[in-house]
């Protein structure tokens, strides 16, 4: 039986194929137990007839975004997002390792969880958000997995608030810091100048950086849980250079570019903590080898699972003239037992970076990040680099995919697959094995001379023989100077890149033609797979003579033998237009643009939403503006007037006008709305209105605040979540 399993069932007096296969009957049906009438229903043409272990194959080559626009082709469809059995085995194969995965396990909502996915993608790649507020005002912010970490310095009150905006939280946590550092350093009781800021929040655990100078300057790390009321651990630190903390439920770890070497260069060293005694390890781990000192650019860290894990876009402290090759060191090492002779480090066959002679690179775009596979579980290395490819005179924006390989995974990898082939080019060796957890595709290191069958394009004349060839999903180009519009670096607030859709997402300042007032707005490009591109490598027909026919030769052109479609660039919100102006518009650009708050944008972002602090008030005051791509996101009181979608820049042959008669609104009536039973058109609804299945109630879970232990003063509450006071301010574009 497929994987897929087969939904037909029958009963008695009703004997009949279920729906749910997408086929009918072509004989007659006999209705009723005594009678017998015949019917012959009239027969379903073309794909609707595929039975539904057929479509199940088909699904396994389409990805999760292609299967939900399939389910919307007709109602013998929508089985592929609605019915539990079928969409389980969608999710355990393609987004396995997302959050929507998780929760599903909890509820068994399978289906909800795929057609979460699908339109997250899918407003991700296009720029259509479904939830715009501001939620907060603060002094300083820190956006770290979903949850918002936020000072407001209200003097002589200085509060810490948390509000966890991936689980649409309702109330928040708040903390008064005044107290808890009293109870953490009682020695800081009379201090009234000091700084305090969050470092790291998750799990529940939140970690802080508090410092004063007077009489002798001190530097405290704590660390406590909010809703125990409970100082987990403090520290006194020797130095805050680079400071960073990761952490999970059992360990925690952080660390500071602090170490001084004997060649003059500082090096990075991590301590480490574990929770459920409060035991500091007593070996402190050094990083000699860690060249870098700008995290989220040149290095990077992160727990995940039960591994600590370190990455550098550098290779030599020294900067070299001469020709050289550049490498990614990452290493990662057991969180329970943090010995260097446990510390395990990807090989050079699998952490080739780049060439020199590839071009210099503008080091203010670049970032440099870890991320799991949302279908396998795979790591990867993401790196966006701005290059002047080839000695070109126009500069491009790249971004690099690179697996995270470890010697005792290709171990494991090896004895599973006893018929792993290995090739030596030119001294290297090419390893076809594959990771044991996760899929079975194969992991494929950047090996020297490479064969591909359709090399990137600026790699496809190696400068010397032994130049590395890159695989095309592993380099996704982005904007090119001599065909895209270009935003200064100034002009460039947020560069982040999501591997699960294939997109690039910016928040940009894009004054209107007719002013020079700031204009925020977002700008994402992403690419999809070019299916011709597979017909022409099959077919071996590449242009050339022996192409057969005049047609074939016009149709196979420089853009079908890319493998992948050219980026579709969308903004959001769309133009607005002079001859027929939008007011529910003005109002979007007004939350994106508050009045009055125009000085420094400080933003951040994951796979669902982004933050963003805009300008300072009278009183010092940023306003902080919430996006989120996730259909199943709520903030309080939230209203909808309009579906506002991303508008497709004009390029790559597309003409906004002629595609959408320049209409920036959706009409709601060619939504379906989901729910169970019969599907139900949405439209009709006044100004303001939610559609029926849509709730403006955020989640009614409230904190539960644990006493504080004998004899220390209580520090933390939970309270209504500060947003809810700013009316007005919370749109849905839900559809």
């Amino acid at each position: 039986m497929s994987k897929w399993g087969s939904p037909g069932s029958s009963t008695p007096g009703f004997t009949i194929q279920s729906p749910i296969d997408g086929a009918r009957l072509a004989r007659p049906v006999t209705l009723g137990t005594s009678g017998s009438q015949s019917i012959t229903p009239r027969r379903t043409p073309g794909l609707q007839r595929i039975p539904y272990e057929i479509m199940g194959y088909i699904v396994e080559y389409l990805e999760i975004v292609e299967v939900f626009d399939l389910s919307l082709c007709g109602p013998h469809f929508q089985y592929l997002v609605r019915e539990e059995r079928f969409c389980k085995a969608i999710i355990a194969d393609k987004a396995s390792f997302t959050a929507e995965a998780r929760e599903a396990e909890r509820t068994g909502e399978y289906s909800r969880a795929l057609r979460r996915v699908a339109k997250r993608h899918q407003a991700l790649s296009q720029a259509s958000p479904y939830v715009l507020g501001i939620v907060g005002l603060a002094d300083s912010y820190e956006y770290i997995h979903g949850i918002l970490c936020y000072i407001v310095e209200s003097r002589p009150r200085r509060w810490l608030r948390i509000l966890d905006l991936h689980g649409s939280a309702g109330c928040e946590l708040v903390i008064d810091i005044p107290t808890l550092i009293h109870e953490a350093v009682p020695s800081s009781a009379k201090k009234r100048k000091y700084k305090f800021r969050v470092l790291y929040h998750a799990h529940g655990i939140t970690s802080c950086l508090f410092s004063f100078a007077l009489p002798d300057a001190e530097n405290w790390l704590l660390i406590f849980k909010a809703e125990e009321q409970r100082i987990v651990a403090k520290v006194q630190l020797e130095s805050t250079a680079k400071i960073f903390v990761r952490n999970n439920k059992d360990y925690l770890y952080f660390g500071t570019h602090s170490e001084e070497d004997a060649d003059g260069f500082r090096k990075w060293v991590v301590t480490g903590l574990r929770m459920n005694d409060s035991f500091w390890f007593l070996q402190k781990i050094h990083l000699p080898t860690l060249v870098g000192y700008d995290i989220g650019s040149t290095v990077c860290f992160e727990i995940i699972d039960d591994y600590f894990y370190g990455l550098s876009n550098q290779t030599d402290f020294e900067i070299r003239e001469t020709n050289w090759t550049s490498y990614y060191h990452c290493f990662r090492f057991p969180l329970d037992d943090p010995d260097p002779k446990k510390t395990q480090t990807m090989e050079k066959a699998y952490s080739w970076r780049r060439q020199h002679d590839e071009g210099p690179i503008d080091d203010r775009w670049g970032f440099l990040k870890l991320e799991r596979d949302q279908a396998s579980g795979r790591l990867h290395i993401i790196e966006s680099r701005k290059e002047w490819l080839n000695g070109l005179s126009g500069s491009r924006r790249s971004y690099y995919i690179t697996k995270v390989v470890f010697d005792s995974e290709l171990d494991v990898s090896v004895k599973e697959n006893s018929d792993t082939e290995l090739s030596v080019v030119d001294g290297s060796t090419s390893d076809s094995t594959s990771i044991a957890t996760g899929t079975s595709a194969p992991i494929t290191p950047n090996i020297i001379g490479r064969p591909s069958t359709n090399p990137i394009g600026h790699l496809d004349k190696p400068a010397i023989p032994s130049a590395r060839i890159r695989a095309e999903e592993d380099v996704h180009r982005g904007d090119e100077s001599s065909v895209a519009l270009l935003f200064t670096r100034s002009q460039t607030h947020l560069r982040a890149y999501e591997r699960c859709c294939d997109t690039f997402l910016d928040l940009v300042d894009d004054p209107p033609i007719t002013s020079s007032s700031r204009r925020l707005r977002l700008r994402t490009g992403y690419r999809k797979w070019n299916p011709i591109h597979n017909l022409v490598l099959s077919s071996g027909c590449l242009g050339g003579p022996n192409c057969g026919s005049s047609y074939e030769t016009s149709k196979i052109n420089e853009e079908n033998r890319q493998p992948y479609q050219p980026n579709k660039i969308y903004f959001w919100p769309p133009e607005q237009k002079p001859s027929h102006r939008n007011p529910f518009l003005d109002k979007i650009y007004e939350i994106l643009n508050p009045p009055g708050y125009l000085g420094r944008v400080d933003a951040c972002s994951d796979e669902r939403s982004l933050v963003y602090a805009t300008g300072e008030d009278a009183n010092g005051l940023k306003l902080l503006v919430y996006i989120s791509f996730d259909p199943a996101a709520r903030l309080s009181g939230m209203l909808r007037e309009e579906c506002m979608l991303g508008e497709r820049a004009a390029g790559d042959g597309y003409n906004p006008e002629a595609s959408t008669g320049g209409n920036i609104t959706q009409n709601f009536g060619d939504y379906v709305a989901e729910g169970k039973g019969k599907q139900k058109v949405i439209g009709g609804y006044p100004p303001g209105a939610l559609p029926f299945y849509v709730s403006d109630t955020p989640s009614t879970t409230t904190h539960t605040i644990l006493p504080p232990p004998e004899g220390s003063r209580p520090w933390a509450w939970s309270e209504k979540a500060m947003y809810q006071d700013l009316t007005g301010k919370n749109f849905t574009f839900a559809r």
